[in-house]
């Protein structure tokens, strides 16, 4: 196998995303952090933000599993770990906003086949001989970040012209959606809550006529233009195969800083945290 990472901070105050290459078990994952609301618990100790930690946490529960554990298994563990690790940072469980969370997808690639776990909108694709792209996964928050993208495209309609202006304007519906984690109707996520075993995403591939695997955050996703279509999961992973997983990144923070102000192209910040694994397979 020839393995290209890639991890690089966005926009914010740090880099909330992690990724593990475990060589000795063919363990790899990315994992997108994910901070809580709430002013007074978003940042911890050393000024790590809550979803560095909670990334961090699950990074490293995967980094120290064994051949023998299941990868959905390995998830529910550090699911657990983190509900353990904010009781002990008194953080309310009951105020779902306050929580700190991480999407992750992980692969384990095994001689003949490939298993896979997810969770939230992090995403894993196979990549066959023909350049046929495959999604395994599915980014769990589509459906309801396609409501706060609808209102923030309302907002650039209606003069609004500032990206702060337009997060304001989706404030409230961001804060609903984290009341949506891990409930029927709503999207997986590791955030201590239990329920989050029943919303983990997983399977198992064979590995006939396949190339390569492609693990994103969402930090790595092509953007939707304002008034355009969701573009199609190939226009994100063609060109990571054939440029390679830098040259793709550097486009896109290209095209990210031509547009500081998020009103060409819908997203919630000028730039997020960009994590990714591309997997070549002999």
């Amino acid at each position: 196998m020839k393995i290209e990472c890639i991890s690089i901070a966005g926009s914010g105050t740090m880099n909330e995303d992690a990724y593990v290459i475990n060589q000795e078990q063919r363990v790899f994952a990315v994992i997108d952090g994910v901070s809580s609301l709430s002013t007074g618990v978003q940042e911890s100790e050393a000024a790590r933000t809550s979803g560095a930690r909670a990334a961090e946490l699950v990074k490293r529960k995967l980094e120290a599993m064994d051949g023998k554990e299941l990868l959905t298994a390995c998830l529910v563990e550090a699911n657990d770990a983190l509900r353990e690790e904010m009781l002990l940072a008194e953080v309310d469980l009951k105020k779902k906003e306050d929580l700190w969370g991480a999407a992750a997808a992980v692969v384990r690639v095994q001689d003949e086949h490939i298993d896979y776990a997810q969770t939230g909108d992090c995403m894993i694709f196979a990549v066959y001989a023909d350049d046929a792209v495959r999604p395994l996964t599915y980014p769990q928050v589509h459906h309801l970040e396609r409501i706060a993208f609808a209102k923030w495209e309302e907002g650039i309609s209606q003069g609004l012209s500032t990206r702060e202006a337009l997060l304001a304007s989706c404030r409230s519906i961001l804060a609903e959606n984290r009341y949506q984690a891990n409930i029927q109707g709503g999207y997986g996520v590791i955030n201590g809550d239990s329920a989050c075993s029943q919303y983990i995403e997983y399977g198992r591939i064979n590995r006939t006529d396949l190339k390569a695997m492609v693990l994103l955050t969402d930090g790595l996703f092509t953007p939707r233009a304002y008034g355009g279509a969701d573009p199609c999961w190939e226009e994100t992973v063609l060109p990571i195969v054939h440029k390679g997983l830098q040259r793709y990144t550097d486009e896109l923070l290209a095209l990210e800083n031509s547009d500081p102000e998020c009103m060409k192209y819908v997203r919630f910040k000028k730039s997020d945290d960009k994590t990714g694994i591309y997997i070549q397979l002999a």
